[in-house]
């Protein structure tokens, strides 16, 4: 073991051996990597300190199951891709998910209503965003297993009640989010690779858009979170911003949609593959088949090219809308 460790990595290893959690572990580990220096002393412990942090994760993305009871925070994702609101008692995170997916989620004006996590399907265009109701995220009983959920979600949806204090509410989530070891991602951010923290995209929703005061405490968290974080303003109960916010979740996602033409034919634009912004040709074709990834030679493209019908290599990168025809 290294001699030179700082006194965060010592405080970060008392945590972690204190925690019960598999998330809260994973927290203080990438707290633990944070911390450690990096020299060839400290190879070893790193390597280590990463297997851990991986294998945690693994084993959050895909929880187990006690007996026959599935676990409420193990949300498989579907469609194409998950969101989690998150937020403080009362800011109206369950009549948005009731309102935009028809789910049956608890709604009442008292505070920790939504006891479980509640799943459902946005219909955007031609494909589903997952959204996911979840408890306060100041509720105690559930912090451990709640930042579980968070750590493998595709997005964050910080929801605040403009006709409150949106300010302090934003500040407060953020600072748990960041204490939990989380990197916030902003506008035109991109995930560090040599970083530790649990790095995930973020987006504002102000609710409550339709009650008096709401446009003007809006305006105040804009002048703040504005160039940092997307942001939209919505009202479940009027429809104010509800189509606005299904197009937002779905370009903070950063997915594009791909379309498979066969030769000969038309393209289908009822059933996209959705990849990762930046996906190539070779992507959509592994996606596919991964016998693709042996035998595909070129791909003809209609959409970003610059003509219809361009033959592009396999390290071309899509964009949303794209046609490809593949030739092996």
């Amino acid at each position: 073991m290294p001699t030179n460790l700082p006194p965060q990595y010592y405080v970060a290893e008392k945590v972690y051996r204190a925690a019960r959690s598999t998330a809260e572990k994973v927290a203080a580990l990438q707290q633990m990597l944070s911390a450690t220096p990096k020299h060839k002393g400290t190879d070893h412990l790193r390597a280590d300190l990463r297997a851990k942090v991986s294998q945690g994760l693994e084993e959050l993305e895909q929880p187990r199951q006690r007996g026959s009871q599935a676990q409420p925070y193990a949300i498989p994702k579907e469609g194409a891709g998950q969101a989690v609101l998150i937020g403080l008692p009362n800011v109206g995170k369950s009549q948005l998910v009731a309102t935009l997916t028809g789910a049956s989620a608890k709604v009442a004006a008292y505070p920790y209503t939504t006891r479980i996590p509640l799943p459902g399907m946005l219909p955007y265009e031609n494909v589903n965003l997952q959204l996911v109701d979840t408890p306060a995220i100041n509720d105690p009983e559930v912090k451990g297993q709640l930042f579980g959920l968070l750590r493998i979600t595709d997005l964050l949806l910080i929801v605040v009640d403009l006709s409150g204090d949106p300010l302090s509410e934003t500040d407060q989530i953020v600072g748990e989010l960041e204490e939990s070891g989380y990197r916030l991602l902003g506008l035109g951010e991109e995930q560090d690779p040599e970083n530790p923290l649990v790095q995930k995209p973020v987006m504002l929703v102000g609710t409550k858009a339709d009650l008096e005061g709401a446009g003007e405490a809006y305006e105040m968290l804009q002048e703040l979170y504005g160039q940092q974080y997307p942001m939209v303003s919505v009202s479940a109960d009027t429809g104010l911003g509800l189509a606005a916010l299904g197009e937002a979740i779905y370009a903070a996602l950063g997915k594009v949609r791909v379309y498979l033409k066969a030769r000969g034919s038309e393209s289908d634009r009822s059933d996209p593959l959705v990849l990762d912004r930046g996906s190539m040709v070779e992507d959509a074709a592994i996606s596919l088949h991964k016998d693709w990834e042996r035998k595909l030679k070129y791909a003809l493209l209609w959409g970003s090219g610059k003509f219809d019908g361009q033959r592009v290599g396999r390290d071309y990168a899509l964009s949303d809308g794209d046609v490809i025809e593949l030739h092996g």
